[in-house]
């Protein structure tokens, strides 16, 4: 949904709808919501006001989705919740040499529009990008799969013989050795 900032009045403009609403339903279409198999927004917020010609960005969304659990692979329903707010500028406005840019704790919630107007999809999906956990799982006391043989060690005891203590980078003491 794209809103113009001549459709902005000067009170601002609210945006509000839950599931079933028919721009909700198109929020994150076309979204890779990796590492997550699905999502879906429940419910949305957006209010849009303008400062000149800054436009901020103020809202809140409710999210679901589904994926794996990080350890045995288990299916997880996972949910999202967010309050955000943004400042976004006209990119005329912004900086023009950014890669010698160093960003600023204050400049992680600003963002830049085409002057014309904004994109909610794209404001939503920024928020939920940075909302999906980066580590997701089943329960916290997830024992995971076994190394050697691939049991669920949830469900039963594979009887494999528990790690040595050794690390990965062993192998290089190995290859010290060998030049020594």
């Amino acid at each position: 949904m794209y809103i113009r900032v001549t459709e902005i009045s000067r009170e601002g403009m609210d945006l509000t709808g839950a599931r079933g609403n028919s721009w909700i339903g198109n929020l994150l279409d076309g979204m890779d919501p990796s590492p997550l198999g699905s999502i879906r927004i429940l419910s949305a917020a957006l209010f849009l006001s303008l400062e000149g010609r800054d436009l901020e960005a103020s809202g809140s969304f409710v999210a679901e989705g589904e994926c794996s659990c990080d350890r045995c692979s288990d299916p997880v329903n996972v949910r999202m919740e967010k309050e955000f707010r943004t400042l976004f500028v006209p990119r005329d406005h912004g900086p023009a040499g950014s890669a010698d840019l160093e960003l600023l704790p204050d400049d992680l919630d600003l963002g830049f529009y085409d002057g014309a107007g904004i994109e909610v999809n794209d404001i939503f999906w920024e928020q939920v990008v940075l909302t999906i956990p980066a580590k997701v799982l089943c329960r916290e006391e997830c024992r995971g799969l076994c190394p050697r043989c691939g049991a669920d060690r949830n469900r039963e005891d594979c009887g494999c013989p528990a790690e040595t203590g050794g690390t990965p980078f062993d192998v290089l003491k190995t290859l010290l050795q060998e030049k020594e």
